[in-house]
């Protein structure tokens, strides 16, 4: 998608008219050609071919004086190959345009070069070949672009990277390369027609594939950040993928009506710009929105919409699947029997054409081990007559064979010895990193005890509690009540203070062990502990972002207590009057957010001050080996995130 569509988002005019006046003003004919030769791709870019074509025919005329811009125009005169048709000609120009550059070494030789070398991988790409495109880029275009120092570039090369990895499913990957290609992009300050639509761009996918790793915080950020600039350029095309990501994530948290509402204004921005791969994108999304919430009318029209106007095979197969389940839903059965025929023949015709393609490559391959066995022959024969020539000068070098033999074993037995040490020394070090790693997980089976033992002696106490001393307290009460008659006025005094203790006994019961917890579930107990938290002043809101959730009852206890302290800390000392609390899970990832609009604190003094509250939070977070972070400052309140590393209840069982 983002290799289709031009991207626009200032007027770049002035930066284009300013090279062309330089080209007409200078004296020099190797910056005239250069400069002619820049102007012919930015006119391309902005679709002005008849003044590309001048631009191009003026740094033609002068490029035979400069050796360097000869061969620098085999890269720009390649395009000349794509207007023909000719791709197996513009593949192999690129080819020789990159080996006439390799002899150069300053950075505009750097830059052209690894342009060069993505444009070849683009063309790989196409013929699905996204394993050589991979390592074109890493292996050759990002270290040829860090040389030309062109961070725009660096950025984009980067970006190129994370979509394979998003195209193939593997968004972790994508998030390390996409947070370099944002970190170059941050950093480039050269003027470029095209540096701030790389920026947004660059902001737009990170946001995009962390949605998809749930890492909404982080998401949230670059999106605002993208924001910030759009919402000066309501007319930009960026807005269509700025808007698929917003409704993304929104849909992602199930707040559907924001989400249906990002969508529709990128189905408009989207329609403005004419940008229909971004449009069926957006509809589909909206679409599934649209399921989720049972809206089966708008949800087919999308589906329909959706079937006539895309151009790829596909698409249509899954549309009809789609088409199915919704007609399914309605209970429209004949139609849902009708459209998943249509999806199961589609299907099989596309697996029949996987198996044709199969069949011809298995044939080519047969070809080239019948051509591969006629060779083998002709060498057979061949190295017949080289052994012949080879015995009647044997006996003139064997001495010096022996001689080179003798050389070799002392050369082998001096490397072996050298390698033995090495492979000594290594064994050490790996067996001092055993030994650590065997004390580390003693401390770790250590704390584990300690952390269960502390909590089955809550259980003791909280059930020691209840049953012993709240019995004997209700039995006093009673008592009490017997002895009225006798002096009214001491008795109601008494019968007050025990209804204290007894509603006090129970408070605590609850903090050291809540029944929800154990009787329950975890969604229970954290949504009975925020209402009970919540009062006049600080209001609790909370949001339980899992559907189904088997943990170990170790792990909700312990992530009950982290939210408890959280709270705590809210409630205590930071004057707050909204307090949000968020669960969500991935996998075994467990996702906390606390968020509240208090008074904040200095993160850092905090640390150095080691209160045992925050230590607490930090022992349990550690122990599940999650991550901690805290964002607070001063009058601006404070947020916390953490992830904690979890298993299933049936993992654990295993």
């Amino acid at each position: 998608m983002h290799s289709q569509v031009i991207l626009s988002l200032d007027d770049d005019s002035a930066y284009i008219d300013s090279i062309a006046k330089i080209t007409r003003n200078t004296k020099s004919d190797s910056i005239k050609c250069l400069y002619s030769f820049k102007l012919s791709k930015l006119y391309l870019m902005s679709q002005d071919i008849k003044k590309s074509k001048q631009y191009l025919a003026q740094a033609n005329s002068l490029k035979d004086k400069f050796p360097f811009l000869r061969d620098a125009g085999i890269f720009y005169n390649s395009s000349s190959f794509l207007e023909k048709g000719d791709v197996e000609g513009f593949e192999q120009t690129l080819l020789e345009g990159n080996e006439k550059l390799k002899k150069y070494f300053n950075t505009e030789a750097f830059r052209i070069r690894a342009i060069i070398l993505q444009n070849y991988g683009v063309m790989q790409q196409r013929k699905n070949n996204e394993k050589v495109y991979m390592k074109l880029l890493i292996n050759e275009a990002i270290p040829a672009a860090k040389k030309s120092r062109d961070y725009e570039l660096i950025s984009g090369l980067y970006k190129a990277v994370a979509i394979i990895f998003m195209n193939n499913s593997e968004r972790g990957k994508a998030s390390e390369y996409l947070s370099e290609a944002q970190k170059y992009i941050e950093r480039a300050i050269k003027k470029s027609p095209t540096v701030a639509e790389s920026k947004m761009e660059t902001y737009i996918i990170n946001a995009e594939n962390l949605i998809e790793l749930q890492h909404f915080y982080d998401a949230k950020k670059i999106l605002d950040k993208a924001f910030s600039t759009l919402k000066d350029y309501p007319e930009s095309n960026l807005n269509d993928s700025y808007y698929y990501s917003e409704g993304l994530y929104y849909a992602k948290q199930n707040k559907n009506s924001n989400a249906l509402e990002s969508y529709g204004k990128g189905i408009a921005s989207a329609e403005k710009h004419q940008n229909a791969i971004a449009l069926n994108r957006l509809k589909f999304a909206e679409y599934e929105v649209l399921f989720k919430l049972k809206n089966y009318d708008k949800a087919k029209q999308n589906l329909d919409y959706l079937l006539e106007n895309t151009p790829f095979v596909v698409d249509k197969k899954n549309y009809y699947n789609e088409l199915a389940k919704v007609y399914n839903a309605t209970k429209d059965f004949d139609k849902a029997y009708y459209y998943s025929h249509k999806y199961n023949a589609l299907n099989d015709s596309l697996n029949n054409t996987k198996f044709k393609s199969e069949i011809v490559e298995l044939e080519a391959k047969y070809k080239k081990a019948e051509s591969e066995k006629k060779i083998s022959l002709l060498q057979s024969q061949n190295d017949k007559a080289a052994l012949q020539v080879y015995n009647t000068r044997f006996n003139s070098v064997l001495f010096a064979g022996l001689s080179f033999l003798l050389f070799l074993i002392v050369l082998f037995l001096w490397i072996f010895n050298k390698n033995q040490k090495k492979l000594s020394a290594q064994k050490e070090i790996n067996l001092k990193q055993e030994l650590s790693s065997f004390e580390d997980r003693h401390k770790l089976s250590v704390s584990k005890a300690l952390i269960q033992g502390e909590e089955m002696e809550r259980k003791r106490i909280a059930r020691d509690l209840h049953d012993g001393l709240g019995s004997m307290l209700s039995g006093v009460k009673i008592h009490l009540n017997l002895a009225k008659k006798e002096n009214v006025e001491t008795v109601n005094n008494v019968d007050t203070l025990l209804d204290n203790s007894i509603k006090e006994l129970r408070n605590i019961s609850q903090n050291l062990m809540p029944e929800t917890l154990l009787e329950l579930s975890l969604e229970h107990a954290l949504r009975d502990l925020c209402a009970a938290n919540s009062n006049a002043v600080t209001k609790i809101e909370f949001q339980y972002l899992i559907k189904k959730s088997r943990l170990p009852k170790n792990y909700e206890i312990m992530i009950y207590r982290i939210i408890q302290e959280l709270l705590n800390n809210a409630l205590k000392y930071a004057k707050a009057s909204q307090v949000l609390v968020s669960c969500s899970q991935n996998k075994d990832v467990f996702f906390i957010t606390v968020e509240d609009n208090g008074v904040g604190f200095d993160v850092a003094e905090a640390k150095d001050k080691n209160g045992m509250g925050l230590k607490n939070i930090h022992n349990r977070v550690e122990f599940l080996s999650g991550k901690l972070e805290i964002d607070s400052k001063i009058n601006q309140g404070t947020s916390v995130y953490i992830e904690l590393n979890v298993i299933n209840e049936n993992q654990q069982n295993e």
